[in-house]
């Protein structure tokens, strides 16, 4: 949708100043633990929300009540206010429940959402619209949780967010998201969140049952230098993630089509008895993006993605759990294995590496980061985050639902995306980002013939 020829000026006039919006009631005090799940994914992760114009509806008070339902939902997601802080009693992050707020703005656009073009297709235009300046010089006094309304002179808005993923995995935020918009709307907060995260504690002695592929130590990372996992992590100083200039980000769609033809190819000869549109795609990617990159010929190509495991820990995770109640599974091999592989059988890899999250598995790992502090195996491999199953395109804060709903893209390589096409028919939009040469290569190989 939108016009042939994007603006490359968003216009923008900030109203005011950005604001702290501190929880609308009483909240608890003290520290949150963190689990070391929650520890290795300490990075903001940036989304977007466009809405279009409601004839029905002006948008008078739309700011108003985004910022009212704000402070009301801040008070059961109270740890959404904290700051993170060094834990006293070992080299740990946790939340400090201090009530600091969450940073809230509104800018105004002098242009309409229709001079933005198809809003579905990364633009570098639309960070423009989401929190990136805080007036914060250490990582602890940086907001977890950003907003920036912008208003547009067609009547549409965009909500842009910011937020500390050690707050939540993609359930988790739906959870808060579904209960903000529900204050939104006048009506009453869906649910409680429960914010324990005790249950994935590690046990006491550690016990590692498993090798564990999907994490770094850090002691072996060498010249990396992250503030995150060492005790000077609340004193370091705040930056941004800054990223090179010399990739380029693509989008290339998978039909529902194209994901059938996967789909089939992986049970000829009937050695795989099914397959998901997951597994499918994330094969296909693989086997593309290794031949695409250059990589030594013996060093592990590791594709790392997301596994829920609420329902996989014994006991299951608390109903509403808030945190990051996902775990990064791994499946690995090295160019030289990937290249002589079918794709019958890099499906099978990643079949394993989803059967392979058991709450033996994952309980061994989090023990693992008690001992290593690691961090996770991006180093020659990528992870697939897939947006797709999250529905965030139902998130309607009483002026309708978006039109796009996802990532801020933003050209690392080390992460790949797979989102939601809008056309609720099936198929998915692959959001790349690779060196010029090797996306020339790329656009060759993951093409489904």
């Amino acid at each position: 949708m939108g016009s042939e020829d994007p603006v490359t000026d968003l216009k923008l006039e900030m109203i005011g100043k950005p604001e702290m919006v501190v929880p609308a009631g009483e909240t608890p005090s003290g520290p949150l633990f963190l689990s070391n799940i929650d520890q290795v994914v300490v990075i903001p992760v940036e989304s977007i929300y466009f809405y279009p114009p409601n004839p029905d509806k002006g948008i008078d008070n739309l700011v108003d009540t985004l910022r009212d339902a704000l402070a009301k939902v801040l008070v059961p997601f109270h740890f959404m206010a904290g700051r993170l802080q060094m834990a006293d009693y070992e080299p740990r992050l946790q939340i400090d429940l201090n009530r600091a707020g969450a940073q809230f703005a509104h800018y105004k656009s002098g242009v309409s959402i229709a001079d933005l073009g198809d809003v579905t297709i990364p633009n570098p235009i639309f960070r423009e619209l989401i929190p990136t300046q805080f007036d914060a010089k250490v990582v602890y006094e940086c907001p977890l949780l950003a907003i920036q309304v912008t208003t547009f002179k067609c009547g549409g808005y965009t909500v842009g967010v910011m937020m500390s993923h050690t707050l939540f995995d993609g359930p988790g935020a739906i959870d808060f998201f579904m209960n903000y918009a529900a204050l939104a709307r006048g009506e009453n907060i869906l649910f409680e969140p429960n914010c324990d995260r005790t249950p994935l504690k590690a046990r006491d002695p550690p016990r590692v049952e498993f090798e564990h592929p999907e994490l770094f130590k850090l002691t072996d990372l060498v010249g990396v230098d992250n503030p995150f996992t060492t005790p000077g992590a609340a004193e370091a100083e705040f930056f941004a993630l800054q990223n090179s200039v010399d990739h380029v980000t693509r989008v290339f769609e998978f039909t529902p089509e194209m994901i059938e033809t996967l789909k089939k190819r992986a049970l000829e000869g009937g050695i795989l008895k099914r397959v998901s549109t997951f597994e499918a795609v994330a094969a296909h990617l693989w086997i593309a993006r290794t031949k695409s990159v250059d990589l030594l010929p013996d060093n592990p190509s590791n594709l790392l993605f997301a596994v829920d495991i609420r329902k996989r820990m014994k006991p299951n995770l608390p109903k509403h759990f808030a945190g990051n109640g996902v775990f990064s599974s791994c499946a690995r091999a090295t160019p030289e294995e990937i290249f002589k592989m079918t794709y019958v059988e890099a499906v099978q890899e990643i079949q394993k590496a989803i059967e392979r999250v058991t709450d033996e598995y994952v309980r061994s790992s989090i023990d693992w980061g008690q001992i290593h502090r690691g961090v996770p195996a991006l180093f020659g491999g990528f992870f697939l985050s897939a947006w797709w199953k999250m529905p965030f395109y139902e998130i309607d804060y009483g002026w309708g639902k978006p039109i796009y709903a996802g990532p801020v893209v933003t050209p690392m390589t080390e992460f790949v995306l797979l989102l939601s096409n809008g056309k609720d028919d099936g198929g998915l939009n692959l959001v790349i980002a690779l060196e010029h040469e090797q996306m020339e290569d790329f656009e060759q190989n993951i093409k489904v013939q």
